[in-house]
């Protein structure tokens, strides 16, 4: 299944693995930022909208990045590109380590989300085209990330409980120096590509025209409004549950201890799982038509999300996140695969596409901080079942429309 490993040369078999560690370090940083969400808060005086805002500013950051990468890119290569604006994610992580001006901090989480971003958009375009387009690779690569998303909460916790927060926090800076150390050692194919001529367009944005593209971007628009609301504020929804709390039997040090160790387990069991869930989406959606199974794994996601807000007991909890990365982990890279009609014949839409997951992105997890200031985080948290509740129906408007053009 990996002899395109093996089937390299060293020279690209190095920028491989380059590329691996990189989305390694990619998903610590998604993760990480949950993980210290409540520790930060305490430490610099934020209230939950503050910190929902900063959520929001990482996802600003990651749609900067799109087009930062590609326009830089043409002028200084790949390679430069990638180094100096994949360093701006760690001297985002080390700031919120060593300062808590509510001003630094916004535009540190810009830099964070400027670095991962960059490092996502060239990590797929690399190990594409040094691997001719092989799927195995591209698998491999985002289960790399999600290990690394799977590793930093309780990473994260270790170093909190026998250091400090900021430890967990500087472990990723340390982790990142690594990857962009690796990045120097590389040689990148087609560096710096030759720019184009013309306007480089193939139809436009006639795609925009189209209900079917419209109705993908739509639950691109929800899924991520989900993924990074529920990435950002699990971690803080479970430590400030009450009625969850009062089951741990434990009152004082001890449960404030019991409770974050909970908390941060439940993170690392969300991403065990979406790993696993992608693995079984590939394998289901042979079997079953795609369009069905998002529909099937959307309405799964919203019942389980229900779950979780609405059970108080740890068994259920504990099913319920489980239940959760399973049955959205496929969601994303099948609505991707849906859109390759449209992203195959227009430049644009690729672009398209995920402002309209941007957006979502910056948005959620800012209004579920300014909800749960003013109604707690149960009613915060509300805002993400809404947003699963239209996937649902934008997931049944999908398989209606079964991919109709109304287009040539």
């Amino acid at each position: 299944m990996f002899s395109f490993i093996t089937d390299m040369d060293k020279s690209r078999r190095t920028l491989l693995y380059a590329c691996f560690y990189a989305f390694f370090c990619n998903g610590m940083i998604a993760l990480t930022q949950g993980s210290m969400m409540p520790d930060m808060k305490a430490a610099y005086g934020l209230t939950d909208t503050m910190g929902g805002l900063m959520l929001s500013a990482h996802s600003i950051g990651n749609l900067v990045a799109g087009f930062l990468s590609g326009v830089v890119g043409v002028y200084l290569g790949r390679k430069k590109t990638v180094i100096m604006l994949s360093s701006l994610a760690f001297i985002g992580m080390f700031l919120i380590a060593v300062q808590g001006v509510p001003d630094l901090l916004f535009f540190a989480f810009i830099l964070t989300g400027v670095g991962r971003g960059s490092v996502s958009n060239f990590n797929n375009g690399t190990v594409n085209a040094i691997t001719g387009g092989n799927a195995a690779a591209s698998n491999l690569l985002h289960a790399v990330f999600a290990v690394g998303a799977i590793v930093s909460p309780m990473a994260f916790l270790l170093l909190r409980n026998a250091v400090s927060w900021q430890a967990g926090v500087l472990l990723v800076v340390a982790c990142g120096a690594i990857s962009v150390l690796n990045l120097t050692r590389v040689t990148v194919p087609d560096d710096k590509p030759a720019k184009k001529s013309g306007s480089g367009r193939s139809g436009g944005f006639g795609f925009m025209r189209e209900p079917a593209f419209l109705v993908l971007a739509g639950m691109m628009l929800f899924y991520l409004c989900s993924e990074y609301a529920i990435n950002g504020w699990l971690v803080s929804y479970i430590q400030h549950k009450d009625a969850l709390l009062q089951n741990f039997g434990v009152t004082g040090e001890a449960l404030d201890a019991a409770v974050r160790a909970y908390s941060q387990t439940m993170a690392t069991l969300l991403w065990t799982v979406i790993l696993v869930g992608r693995l079984t989406c590939a394998w289901l959606s042979k079997r079953i038509a795609p369009k069905k199974l998002m529909l099937i794994c959307s309405a799964l996601e919203a019942g389980c999300f229900a779950v979780l807000l609405f059970s108080s007991t740890i068994p259920a909890v504990t099913v319920s996140v489980a239940g959760l990365g399973f049955f959205m982990s496929g969601i994303c890279p099948m609505i991707y695969a849906d859109a390759a009609e449209y992203t195959n014949a227009y430049p644009m839409a690729t672009g398209i596409l995920l402002s309209f997951g941007s957006a979502g992105g910056i948005a959620m997890p800012t209004v579920v901080g300014a909800l749960a200031d003013s109604y707690g985080f149960s009613g915060g948290m509300l805002a993400i079942l809404v947003a699963i509740a239209l996937l649902v129906v934008f997931a049944a408007l999908n398989v209606a429309l079964g991919g109709r053009r109304r287009t040539a």
